[in-house]
């Protein structure tokens, strides 16, 4: 029987992730298994005193239980065992905002399911976008194959345009993007024509996907930007080869903060 201890640095108290073997493979044992890597991830965030990338996860790994629960029959033995713990991570959660050295003031976090549609990145950012905006700093290990250089320029051409103030564009993405240097070139001095500054860093240990804009907002994309399905093989001139809120999706999940300043 398993037993994972949450380690807090201003109590010591445990919390149980899951007792027993795998939950059984229907939906909800799946969503449940899906959860245990999310919270394990969680509490070593905290281990190391990672508490604003704790909470992110503790949220996914909760939301994740709420829906396995609302498939379970009212006598599912799952169900019973759950609730205390999901109570606890509720719990943790709540404190979790008043010990973020970024004070939460607005959380959101928007599920996508395979193959959706109407995710575009003004639905995502466009709420980013203020008179107050002058620094975005992008880390997305993948702007590496052409249609995720597309996708970082269309991430520019959204933020230029809704930020008059704005002034610094940084990237930092995986080493094998040195490849792009000639396109993130041409980016550069397309930006700079509209008084911004591109700086690209190439790292070779990168994994976390985060877009922070110093007016206080910071986005955590599961799969980065490149959450979008590519056109039906063959079929160029479909909804969606332009128009992003008309293309699929894949399945992610997006955390949308707001800190008070």
């Amino acid at each position: 029987m398993a037993c994972f201890l949450l380690f807090q640095k201003k109590k010591t108290r445990s919390l149980r992730i899951f007792d027993g073997d795998e939950m059984s493979e229907d939906k909800a044992g799946k969503l449940i298994n899906s959860a245990k890597p999310l919270l394990i991830k969680a509490i070593d965030y905290e281990k190391v005193g990672k508490i604003n990338d704790a909470l992110p996860k503790y949220m996914e790994g909760i939301s994740l239980l709420i829906e396995s629960m609302s498939l379970m029959n009212n006598d599912d033995p799952r169900k019973e065992k759950l609730r205390p713990q999901l109570d606890s991570y509720l719990s943790r959660a709540e404190e979790l905002k008043t010990e973020c050295k970024i004070e939460v003031k607005f959380l959101e976090q928007r599920k996508i399911r395979a193959d959706e549609v109407g995710h575009g990145y003004d639905k995502i950012f466009l709420k980013c976008c203020d008179e107050k905006l002058k620094n975005v700093r992008v880390e997305d290990a993948y702007i590496i194959a052409h249609h995720q250089i597309l996708n970082f320029v269309r991430f520019c051409e959204l933020i230029v345009q809704s930020s008059k103030n704005l002034r610094v564009i940084s990237l930092k993405t995986g080493e094998d993007a040195r490849s792009n240097v000639h396109a993130f070139n041409d980016l550069r001095a397309s930006l700079e024509q509209h008084k911004v500054t591109l700086h690209v860093e190439y790292s070779g240990t990168i994994h976390d996907r985060q877009i922070t804009f110093d007016n206080g907002w910071v986005v955590k994309i599961g799969r980065g930007l490149d959450y979008f399905k590519p056109p039906p093989k063959g079929k160029q001139y479909v909804l969606g080869a332009c128009d992003m809120n008309l293309r699929p999706c894949h399945e992610t999940t997006i955390d949308i903060f707001k800190s008070k300043k």
